[in-house]
């Protein structure tokens, strides 16, 4: 076998599962209880068989106007969910999928009117919504592979701070993101976090659409490229080995937000190298292998 490609095979062994994709948070939806409906209370007879000057009064409103009735909850339509799309941070990607992925953006809208009419709430609504945002952009992550450097680049520094919180402020929420605890959460994470995963969903679809016509099969690292992401893993205190099977997430100390420390030095590690080694390894942990 090739020593180029043994180590564009090796290399592949980094794409570490959580790279591209944020897992979806499990989450108990609050009780929806319905708003109790106002009943008629018959009028109580006084003593000696009177009744209350209430009750003696005549209605000036007919029996049908004393208790409105219920009205049905008007039904979501696509216009109605694409507005309220628009009103919140997912309108920058509302906007790219509709205008670069009409057939696949029509179909999101419908099923979220489905959704919307079965009476899900908003929480789980806008969880069903981020997922399939999501998985719309499994079969064409490879092609963000063509995008320029300064994309994949921008991409990467908000994975950075990404990982940051996770590991420091968002901690209770950093083996979830990994993917390695999957008991449903009471809450959702913190609002920096919710809005760097937005980020990070959108600048992959925005690498998408300037990879998409420039987009071919990524050369494997060569023997010094692979030298020189092995030194700077070193330099780090990182092994390839360990990066490669997942072991590295375990190093550095205890505490619940670690693991995710851990991935956002590697990804430091990974900014320091020469453009085109550090593209090839962005390349491939953000973009390959995301179709399955």
């Amino acid at each position: 076998m090739d020593h180029r490609i043994f180590i564009g095979s090796a290399i592949g062994l980094v794409l570490l599962a959580f790279a591209g994709f944020y897992f979806a948070f499990g989450s108990r939806s609050p009780s929806i209880i319905p708003p109790a409906r106002m009943t008629a209370t018959p009028s109580q007879p006084t003593r000696g068989g009177a009744q209350s000057p209430a009750a003696k009064a005549p209605s000036s409103q007919s029996p049908t106007s004393q208790v409105p009735a219920s009205q049905p909850p008007a039904k979501a339509t696509a216009a109605s969910v694409e507005s309220e799309i628009a009103g919140t941070d997912n309108a920058p990607l509302q906007a790219l999928l509709k205008k670069y992925f009409p057939d696949e953006y029509n179909s999101l809208i419908a099923t979220a009117v489905e959704r919307k009419n079965e009476g899900v709430s908003d929480e789980v609504f806008g969880q069903e919504l981020f997922a399939q945002f999501q998985d719309l952009m499994r079969a064409k992550l490879k092609y963000a592979v063509g995008a320029s450097t300064a994309m994949i680049d921008q991409l990467a520094a908000n994975e950075v701070n990404l990982f940051h919180a996770l590991g420091t402020d968002g901690a209770p929420f950093c083996l979830k993101i990994l993917g390695k605890d999957t008991t449903p959460s009471e809450t959702p994470p913190p609002a920096n976090i919710r809005k760097m995963m937005q980020l990070g969903t959108l600048y992959r679809y925005q690498a998408i659409v300037e990879g998409g016509p420039n987009s071919k099969p990524m050369e494997p690292l060569t023997a010094d490229e692979m030298g020189t992401f092995q030194a700077a893993l070193t330099s780090d205190g990182m092994r390839f080995e360990d990066v490669r099977s997942g072991a590295f997430l375990n190093g550095g100390g205890d505490g619940p937000g670690q693991p995710c420390l851990m991935v956002e030095k590697l990804y430091r590690a990974i900014g320091r190298l020469p453009e085109g080694t550090r593209r090839k390894i962005y390349s491939g942990m953000f973009f390959l292998g995301r179709d399955k």
